[in-house]
């Protein structure tokens, strides 16, 4: 699994982001955890996984980076707010996507 850096997490999630991350690394998918990830298509800006689309060998194996992890639906889109506002405070733009490959491409120099 590709985890970005600063992986964004719902407040829920974060009281058990190193067990449910545990739990998703090993296979296990737990129940009413989504993950954020950079699209796969190229009209999205991320996408919303339930971590129980992982038992599906095939979406496991093309699994776009992880850039965040909420406990629930609610904490899910909650999560996209907060990082579109940020994209938008600091970038003056909405493009979520390119954002997330510019800071990915920062992180590996």
């Amino acid at each position: 699994m590709n985890w970005y850096p600063k992986l964004y997490l719902g407040k829920s999630a974060r009281e058990k982001k190193e067990k449910l991350i545990q739990k998703i690394e090993s296979g296990k998918t737990p129940v009413n955890v989504y993950l954020l990830t950079l699209p796969s298509g190229e009209a999205n800006q991320l996408e919303i996984v339930p971590a129980w689309n992982l038992n599906f060998p095939h979406i496991r194996a093309r699994l776009p980076m992880i850039v965040g992890l909420g406990y629930g639906r609610a904490e899910a889109f909650e999560l996209v707010r907060r990082i579109a506002e940020d994209v938008y405070r600091e970038t003056d733009g909405a493009d979520l996507r390119e954002y997330f490959e510019e800071k990915i491409t920062d992180y590996q120099e």
